[in-house]
């Protein structure tokens, strides 16, 4: 068996293991040793390998496992104040006034007196507060192998609370961490350090770093280079990062094997100048490609790269040859032997998929593109086959696939890799022996990047059709999948007549349509409350028709913050879950926002949504705005963009079945605050919803003195379910057979407020609570309605 094959199996068999108790992978081992029995003794031998492999290979997985269980989860359910001893096992990521990191911690306690040791030590997501400036300077000295010790307080992590979203515990989870830990430095006592082969690359990583911050002075493109050079993310901008993502090129500023070809190939180069033997040389070089995966701080992309880069080496000082794909079976499985958790990391998946892509289809697509010189011919077809590879993961993981993104490679792709790349390595290498020697390598890079980013960004600004994706259907990755594996094996057994590769690009753009999702939802209203904490938003589908966005939350504001505090990327609601929830869902044209009222935490998160997708109108309550609304209103105009305000009985429909009215506020100016609320009521195939902004008590009795529907389905709790709104007179009204209440985890404000919530249970109302059940779905059909809450209930 080849090692491609064996690493095939190999995965299978973690994959199981991850997925399958020990008990059913016993139950395959009894059927596959039966089964032998009966077949021919060669195919016999065969799949008793090819299962041997497999099942080894999970129960291996369940081994390793099982010593990777947390001995600290039943304390961090209690949140629990415990002291402890560790050490450091990650690079220090300080970000303002918080630094995180990896702790190992060996032995804990209830005091610093009564220690005792884990029985074995456990990594936990360590997050520092720091109060002062001296602390943030202090901290960065920090490294990993440093030993620590205090007290701090255990916590389980928190998983998705909005459908799609970042699943913080999930991810945790494959880093072999289930509790999380937070500290203030002032409890913290750094001891003695343990010396190490990986604490030492740490420093001469961070040695690097400092040289080329010396060397590009501009704190962008320092920050750039670092990223690009040296694999330390932490300078580059997030408004560059979230272009290249967006743009479907973030793969440039990984560790890859473009890299540690770039490395070996200068490296092996300049020694054999020195008259090394071609072999000694060889052997030399894999050297310092180890030297080198741990110097860029050993990701995913990198120790595949060096790992195959390596043993090709290698088989090149014993004067042999060996396939790409047998290097790459190499790499999977000496990776998934040292850490199968590696498997679920996503540049874990996109470097080996893309890599084995790369080597599968690049000679297909040399074969089908017959114009041009090669060059043209292999830049098309490393594009193509990479952005096929790539394309589902992208789509499942973070559900965008710039429409021009294999032009955007195609273009830049190569000026970064080619001219870039080696003006980066010239300087740095070059400012090691005389500081003169960078300028102009640093001088080109730095002029380049700045002339490539412009027009970048430009199209990053750009709202181009078909770059949000909704998340992917099981049967549609199991539909593509099957087609990337059928492809090459058709190809091999001579299909690829010209008529053949015309029904290939046809059944790859039927795959892309359907992933599309175009007869998904087409005869429902979807109408999600998404948790963002303490605020409203909410987002209405109608069908494939209509999009409505009802406010956008808020992120609490804390001004006049000393520099030192502030978050390089901080957390804001429109742009880290509203904008991400409908990345999900594939919208990409909001129809109508609604603008309830001018609270923050109704339109606070609005300002993200403006450049990132493309909106038909705007609804306002008619009330003289507000600093932040009227700045919003501004934004809104400059792109042309109508912003309209309604009066009672105003109403439209978007199909048959489904209208909209407008009931509030009556647009004479009189009503103020949270009573300017902009109330709607949308009535779906027979169902009533009504939507109450921040609505109060006074907002309430003007409702019932106009046209107001006697049952109510559905009732959106005005202000988070504050005391002062939905009075019982206002319940007796409109009947509701259900209430949905938005309001942060454990509030400071107390809401929802236990009157309201007694009030709508003599009410006959089924409660729905963002605080406790996360993001709250209602579908509604013709001849049905049913709801999902993100969080079960408990």
């Amino acid at each position: 068996m080849t090692a491609f094959g064996a690493s095939l199996s190999y995965l299978a068999g973690v994959l199981a293991g991850a997925y399958l108790s020990i008990a059913w992978l016993f139950l395959f081992a009894g059927l596959l040793a039966a089964v032998c029995v009966f077949i021919p003794k060669e195919a016999g031998k065969k799949l008793s390998l090819v299962s041997l492999i497999c099942i080894g290979s999970g129960f291996y997985f369940h081994a390793y496992d099982s010593m990777h269980q947390s001995y600290l989860r039943v304390p961090a359910a209690e949140e629990s104040l415990i002291h402890f001893r560790g050490e450091i096992a990650t690079p220090v990521k300080r970000d303002g006034d918080s630094a995180r990191f990896i702790l190992l911690v060996e032995s804990v306690g209830v005091s610093r007196e009564q220690m005792e040791d884990l029985p074995g030590a456990e990594r936990i997501a360590f997050r520092v507060g720091l109060e002062q400036e001296q602390e943030a300077m202090a901290i960065e000295q920090w490294l990993p192998g440093d030993r620590i010790a205090g007290k701090m307080l255990l916590s389980l992590p928190a998983g998705a609370r909005n459908p799609h979203a970042f699943d913080y515990a999930r991810y945790l989870r494959w880093q072999g961490v289930y509790v999380t830990g937070e500290a203030e430095y002032g409890e913290l006592v750094r001891g003695a350090a343990r010396t190490g082969v990986m604490r030492l690359f740490h420093q001469w990583q961070n040695d690097a770093k400092e040289r080329l911050d010396r060397v590009f002075r501009d704190d962008e493109t320092s920050g750039y280079m670092s990223s690009l050079l040296l694999g330390v993310t932490d300078g580059v901008s997030p408004e560059t990062q979230e272009m290249y993502a967006n743009l479907g090129i973030s793969h440039v500023l990984a560790i890859s094997g473009l890299h540690v070809t770039l490395v070996s190939g200068m490296f092996l180069w300049g020694i054999e100048r020195l008259g090394v033997p071609r072999k000694t040389a060889l052997v030399c070089t894999i050297g310092m490609l180890a030297g080198y995966v741990l110097l860029v701080g050993a990701s995913a992309s990198a120790v595949r790269a060096g790992i195959m880069g390596g043993i090709g080496l290698l088989y090149q000082a014993m004067s042999r040859k060996m396939d790409g794909k047998e290097l790459w079976g190499w790499a999977l499985i000496g990776m998934l032997t040292v850490n199968p958790y590696q498997l679920w990391h996503i540049g874990f998946q996109l470097s080996f998929a893309v890599t084995l892509g790369l080597l599968v289809y690049v000679p297909i697509s040399l074969a089908c593109i017959r114009f041009g010189p090669s060059w043209l011919r292999a830049s098309l077809g490393v594009t193509f086959a990479a952005q096929a590879v790539s394309f589902p993961f992208l789509l499942y993981h973070f559900h965008q696939s710039h429409s021009v993104s294999w032009l955007v490679n195609l273009v830049a792709v190569p000026i970064l890799s080619l001219v870039v790349l080696p003006a980066g390595y010239a300087a740095l290498l070059g400012s090691l022996l005389h500081p003169a020697l960078a300028v102009l390598p640093s001088g080109l890079a730095s002029w380049i990047l700045e002339w490539l980013h412009d027009p970048l960004f430009r199209l990053h600004q750009t709202n181009v059709p078909f770059s949000y994706w909704p998340h992917p259907d099981l049967w549609w990755m199991i539909a593509y999948a099957v087609f990337l594996v059928l492809l090459p094996i058709l190809w091999k057994n001579g299909y690829h007549r010209r008529r053949d590769f015309w029904l290939y690009v046809a059944v790859y753009f039927l795959l892309l349509i359907l992933a599309r999702q175009p007869f998904s939802g087409t005869e429902e209203v979807r109408i999600t409350f998404l948790d963002v904490g303490q605020g409203d938003s909410i987002v209405v589908e109608i069908g494939k028709k209509k999009v409505y966005l009802i406010d956008a939350g808020g992120t609490p504001v804390y001004r006049n913050r000393d520099s030192w505090r502030k978050k390089r990327d901080p957390f804001e609601v429109g742009k880290d879950i509203v904008a991400p929830f409908l990345r999900a869902r594939g919208i990409e044209r909001i129809d109508y926002v609604v603008m309830t009222h001018g609270d923050h935490d109704h339109i606070g998160g609005m300002g993200a949504l403006v450049s990132r997708f493309s909106i038909g109108a705007v609804l306002v309550n008619g009330s003289s705005p507000r600093e932040e609304e009227e700045s919003l209103i501004a934004r809104f105009r400059e792109r042309r963009i109508p912003v309209l305000t309604g009066r009672p009985d105003l109403a439209w429909t978007d199909g048959p079945g489904v209208e909209w009215v407008w009931l509030h506020p009556d647009g004479s100016g009189t009503q103020t605050g949270n009573d300017a609320s902009v109330v709607l009521q949308l009535t779906a195939y027979g169902k009533t919803v009504l939507f109450t902004g921040d609505l109060e008590e006074r907002g309430e009795n003007q409702l019932l003195a106009g046209k107001l529907s006697p049952s109510v389905d559905v009732l959106k709790v005005g202000h988070h379910g504050s005391r002062t709104s939905t009075t019982a007179d206002f319940l007796a009204a409109i009947q509701p057979k259900n209430a949905v209440i938005s309001a942060g985890q454990k509030n400071r404000y107390g809401h929802p407020s236990p009157a309201v919530l007694t009030r709508l249970h003599e009410a006959g109302a089924k409660v729905f609570r963002t605080d406790l059940q996360g993001a709250i779905t209602l579908v509604i059909r013709k001849d049905s309605i049913y709801w999902e809450t993100q969080i079960s209930d408990t």
